[in-house]
């Protein structure tokens, strides 16, 4: 699996109840996202940032989703996003009781 996580500033005039309006905007187009597995929206009032973690099958179809056109999105959006990308080796999933090895 590999993981992606995204952060970008928001500003201060986007309390909780605005962002998640935003988020449940957008969540549809992730349902037809090639190779992603689950994505969590990520909020945090305190610092002004949002964001994302993606779970993805491949790094091929992370960086794929995460082209210019995207990144242009999210900076149109709200701001220049910090796009980090991780290879997740193991994973503990505690909904099916398994661990599993990558």
């Amino acid at each position: 699996m590999y993981v992606v996580i995204v952060k970008f500033k928001i500003s201060k005039d986007l309390d909780k109840g605005i962002i998640k309006n935003k988020f449940e905007e957008t969540a549809p187009m992730y349902q037809d996202t090639i190779g992603l597995i689950r994505k969590n929206y990520l909020f945090s009032a305190s610092n002004n940032t949002a964001g994302g973690v993606y779970i993805f099958d491949n790094s091929k179809n992370a960086h794929t989703w995460f082209d210019k056109e995207r990144i242009d999105w999210l900076t149109e959006r709200f701001s220049s996003p910090d796009i980090t990308y991780y290879d997740s080796p193991v994973e503990v999933n505690n909904e099916t009781n398994k661990i599993v090895v990558n």
